[in-house]
């Protein structure tokens, strides 16, 4: 009860008539719905960025100076400023400039896409796109053969819907040097042809043998990249993120962006740290000890990302307790039994504990049951050595969880992070992966609820570029309605649905709790920095279904207006 005494008193001090205290307000906000956590108010007052009232028009405007601006809501709903907590907005912007493919788009289509983006490139030009399903193929049918005549001349890179997998011609293997005497590298599948030849398909760290031979997007690219798909966010009322993999060609223009105010969001970039090879986590382990040199006041590199596993897809590289269901029974199924662990339990528990000790927040990739199993275990090995007390850590996406480890995360003070987003437009779900770990497991796809029940942590991300929007409107909708955005008869886990309420706070309080900000974000509460979002409909009193479709009028950060749709 201590901090509804300190708010009480604070309120009773910002807005007594002629007290020494009361501080002056730049800008009022009047005749609007505003969400605070004790109920909705009509009134705001903002100064230098932070809210000094909020209330009934009459008492708000006392507080506020006689010059102050005003700004007439009209009725709109105002709302704390929400924030993604796992995004990758470099990908998301260099995306909108590749050769793009519509999701789950057949394979004629495909192939028609890409001839016409190699017929509009120079000969030798690498083409870049995404996203494909493996599911819209015919077995057999998806090989470097199936991209050499569309691109005969052009190395071709697509990405699969998951962004773990590539599809590439031959063009693009001999750039890499791939032959039939290519080994797997640790971690990676090379898929091959009955005659041992690669077939042009990449897995996890197989898709490193490529992506080191395709030229770099220029830094000009990257940050016109990355001013599209910020904006783009704003639009939506997201002004905080995470950026759930930060490499060193990202974090240069992520870094001057954020100094240079060209983005005005407040992110948390995770830094990459891999096992091997050698090379590459030394040099990764250098940036981390780097970390604070690219920092700014809106840019915190607080955190580091760590893939345990893949994905549960056709490609079996989620790290599985029990068996995928779609095994072939002929014995020449040559994908993984149980998908792939990318990190040793022994050499995970040392890394997190030294990551721990030196107070970094460790976000996890950690798609499969066995991957996410292993996270916790990793992260209760560190606690042992260095206490409780120490940064939070995140289990992302939680695709499927053992039940037996959900009490586990609130137990060892950590957090769950599910990506609501994937479940619908996404083809990802309802053709890849419920084929590859059959429908029993698909009901409890995500387990929102039941993560939120024992009173852990949770958030949510949407993973964007993995997914088609970073719409957050539409992640709340799906995690209430477990259906397609706008409804259907067809639904995922529904038994994992949560209500408005707790799905609102995943995306406000929750998200700031875990970036280590909720003293002054994530909700509107006096003395906390204004950043909010401006929404033409009231999200509880609509349609749930109805919520992916929401209006957004305006943005706000800091107090200052960074979207406006009006403009």
């Amino acid at each position: 009860m201590k901090h509804v005494r300190i708010a009480a008193l604070l309120a009773a001090l910002w807005l007594q008539p002629g007290s020494a205290e009361t501080p002056t307000g730049d800008q009022l906000f009047l005749h609007g719905d505003i969400k605070t956590p004790t109920g909705w108010v009509e009134a705001m007052a903002v100064r230098d960025g932070a809210i000094i009232a909020l209330g009934d028009e009459s008492a708000v405007r006392a507080a506020a100076a006689p010059s102050a601006e005003i700004i007439e809501l009209k009725g709109a709903t105002v709302m704390p400023g929400l924030h993604d907590s796992h995004v990758h907005p470099l990908f998301a912007g260099l995306e909108q400039f590749q050769c793009r493919l519509a999701p789950a788009a057949a394979p004629d289509v495909i192939q028609a896409a890409v001839r016409a983006c190699a017929a509009s490139s120079a000969p030798g030009d690498w083409v870049m796109g995404g996203n494909w399903v493996a599911a819209a193929f015919q077995t057999g049918q998806q090989n470097r053969a199936f991209l050499d005549t569309a691109a005969p001349v052009n190395p071709v890179v697509l990405n699969d819907e998951a962004h773990h997998s590539v599809w590439v011609n031959s063009a693009a293997l001999a750039a890499a040097g791939i032959t039939r005497d290519t080994p797997n590298p640790e971690g990676g599948i090379i898929e091959r042809e009955a005659n041992g030849e690669p077939n042009g398909l990449l897995r996890e760290a197989a898709t490193r043998l490529v992506e080191a031979v395709v030229p770099p997007a220029t830094l000009a690219l990257r940050r016109r990249a990355l001013l599209l798909s910020t904006q783009q966010m704003l639009a939506y009322g997201i002004t905080s993120f995470t950026i759930a993999s930060v490499r060193q060609p990202d974090i240069d223009p992520l870094s001057a962006l954020s100094r240079e105010g060209l983005i005005p969001q407040r992110m948390r970039g995770c830094l990459v740290w891999d096992p091997t090879p050698a090379a590459l986590r030394e040099a990764e382990e250098a940036l981390i000890a780097r970390r604070t040199e690219y920092a700014t006041p809106r840019f915190q590199t607080d955190c580091v990302k760590v893939f345990l596993d893949g994905v549960p897809t056709e490609s079996h590289t989620g790290a599985m307790l029990a068996p995928y269901a779609d095994l072939h029974a002929n014995g020449q199924d040559l994908r993984p039994t149980r998908g792939l662990l990318l990190v040793p339990q022994p050499e995970l528990n040392g890394v997190v504990t030294v990551l721990d000790r030196l107070g970094l927040s460790v976000k996890f990739h950690a798609a499969g049951d066995a991957a996410v199993r292993a996270a916790i275990d990793a992260v209760a090995a560190a606690h042992h050595s260095n206490g409780l007390g120490g940064p939070l850590h995140a289990v992302g996406h939680s695709t499927f969880v053992d039940a037996a480890d959900i009490p586990r995360v609130q137990a060892n003070a950590m957090a769950w992070e599910f990506s609501p987003y994937i479940w619908y437009p996404n083809p990802m779900v309802s053709m890849d992966v419920t084929a590859a770990v059959g429908d029993a497991r698909m009901r409890r796809w995500m387990p929102v609820r039941e993560a939120v029940e024992t009173n852990a942590l949770v958030v949510a991300g949407s993973d964007w570029s993995v997914v088609p929007s970073v719409n957050p409107w539409l992640g709340m909708e799906t995690m209430v309605t477990r259906q397609r955005p706008g409804g259907s008869t067809e639904t995922i886990g529904d038994e994992e649905a949560v209500n408005l309420d707790t799905a609102f706070t995943l995306f406000t309080l929750n998200a700031a709790r875990l970036e280590g900000q909720a003293d002054h974000l994530g909700s509107l509460e006096l003395g906390k920095r204004a950043d909010f979002v401006v929404t033409q409909q009231n999200p509880w009193k609509m349609a749930i279904t109805s919520l992916h479709a929401i209006t957004v009028q305006m943005t706000f950060i800091d107090g200052k207006r960074v979207y406006d749709a009006t403009h």
